[in-house]
């Protein structure tokens, strides 16, 4: 009985945060990769963070997802990305060496909803056969007012 009622329970608390994540990213680009439609779910780690963890970055949300993918799905991630580019507020990205594919990093502040600023950042790191790829995704949002001030908390 008590197994029934702690998956109950369970499922209850998340169906009832699931809708808040997928708001958040709502009018990006890249929710589509948050909404598993591009990298099917069980191939991504997610991470969700909220509450007092985030306070001292100024933030209120945070989510990461993690997967490998292969040269035509990080194609298809970073014309996502590049839609989202088109509009973001503030944006840097480089490459570890400019002739090199090995690490690919862009950091963007897109525009803010619901009075939330938001922050967009994609980072892929390839092997050496560059055949596969470790992406990494995360989406913040909070008070902070700018990327310049998400990078100096987070350091």
């Amino acid at each position: 009985m008590k197994r029934l009622i702690f998956c109950l329970s369970f499922i209850i608390c998340h169906l009832s945060f699931s809708p808040l994540g997928a708001l958040a990213q709502t009018g990006l680009h890249v929710n589509e990769l948050f909404k598993g439609r591009i990298i099917p779910q069980e191939r991504m780690i997610e991470t969700r963070v909220r509450g007092k963890t985030l306070e001292k970055y100024r933030l209120t949300y945070y989510r990461s997802l993690r997967m490998t993918v292969s040269y035509d799905e990080s194609i298809q991630l970073e014309q996502l990305l590049d839609k989202d580019k088109e509009t973001s507020i503030d944006l840097r990205s480089y490459r570890e060496n400019p002739h090199s594919w090995k690490t690919y990093t862009c950091k963007m502040q897109v525009p803010s909803n619901d009075g939330k600023n938001r922050f967009l950042c994609y980072q892929e790191q390839w092997n050496k056969k560059h055949d596969q790829c470790e992406v990494t995704v995360i989406y913040m949002e909070g008070t902070v007012g700018s990327l310049e001030e998400l990078e100096e908390l987070l350091k």
